[in-house]
């Protein structure tokens, strides 16, 4: 498994990134980052808290050490955050040795089931979401290797990414 690349999830916030990325570690046996998480673990803080403590400039540093910290990995899948693709030294780090997979999900989709407490860039308001779409979908588009749509079926969303990536990984 060292030697495969990883695959490496990028998305809108709610676009089913950590849940696809958990169902994949499994069927393909290759260990699992969300980078969320190693943020929130070493801040010692969630996400929020570290949003409101150091503003979104505080935070997208985190997050670019955790994306050099993990883009040398090997066999790994990698589950980013929505807002990653906004700084183009992420993708350098997360590119190295990666298929990146842009899981795109419809916003109304999104807005339907999304826990906006735990989403500091939207400030509780899912109108919030279509513009931000709007903002980055060019860049998803940019880095991925890969688009796969998710329809918000689970198991189709997991089925769609692993048929992608087999070959390529």
């Amino acid at each position: 498994m060292r030697n495969k690349k990883n695959i490496v999830l990028i998305g809108m916030t709610g676009c089913g990134k950590t849940t696809v990325g958990r169902a994949l570690s499994y069927r393909l046996k290759m260990p699992f980052i969300d980078m969320d998480s190693q943020i929130e673990k070493k801040a010692g803080m969630p996400i929020p808290q570290i949003f409101e403590a150091e503003g979104e400039e505080g935070f997208r540093k985190r997050e670019t050490q955790i994306a050099e910290k993990f883009g040398s990995e090997k066999g790994t899948i990698i589950s980013t955050g929505g807002g990653v693709v906004t700084r183009e030294e992420n993708m350098q780090h997360l590119k190295q040795n990666a298929v990146i997979v842009y899981i795109n999900r419809s916003v109304d989709d999104i807005a339907k089931n999304l826990r906006m407490e735990k989403r500091p860039m939207l400030k509780g308001k899912t109108d919030t979401l279509y513009p931000m779409y709007e903002k980055r979908h060019p860049l998803y588009l940019k880095y991925c290797d890969i688009e796969v749509i998710n329809d918000g079926d689970f198991l189709s969303g997991v089925e769609n990414v692993l048929t992608a990536v087999k070959d390529l990984i």
